[in-house]
């Protein structure tokens, strides 16, 4: 699995990951900033490529805040 990386304004970069079995593409994203923020890290299987993409752009020991938008507490809210 590989992904690409488009800068879609500056410093910011989304990692997209196609999986041809769901026929699905994965969107993550990543602020470059003084505390960098990776939003939505993928599924587990995805890790290593998500890691490594986010390595092109930035070291990945400098994440200072990682996010994401799917929980269990999203299908509770009114």
């Amino acid at each position: 699995m590989t992904a690409r990386i488009d800068e879609v304004a500056p410093d910011f970069y989304r990692i997209s990951l196609y999986v041809p079995d769901f026929d699905l593409q994965f969107n993550h994203f990543l602020i470059k900033d003084e505390e960098p923020l990776l939003f939505h890290t993928g599924m587990r299987g995805m890790f290593p490529a998500v890691r490594e993409a986010v390595a092109r752009v930035i070291d990945p020991a400098t994440l200072r805040w990682i996010s994401w938008s799917h929980s269990r507490w999203t299908s509770a809210a009114p």
